[in-house]
């Protein structure tokens, strides 16, 4: 994942044979405020989210994606400003 503040979005990519991911978005002061999202195979392998519904401060995202057969994951802490 790559989150890039100026343009306001996050990117990453997920292989081919991905069915369905998830990200989550918890506000590290305050986890109860998640946002949840559901990304969609389409014809790219890389997925771009936009991240302007965001409020400013320290947020972890959670990327969850399955391919059929297994369960991956993946998590980073942005810095929105």
């Amino acid at each position: 994942m790559t989150f890039e503040p100026t343009c306001q979005q996050l990117a990453f990519v997920l292989p081919e044979s991905f069915m369905k991911a998830e990200l989550t978005f918890q506000k590290r002061s305050a986890p109860e405020s998640e946002i949840h999202l559901v990304v969609r195979p389409n014809q790219r392998a890389r997925q771009v989210v936009s991240t302007r519904q965001l409020s400013q401060g320290l947020w972890k995202v959670m990327l969850n994606w399955w391919d059929g057969k297994s369960h991956y994951w993946t998590e980073k802490d942005i810095n929105v400003l």
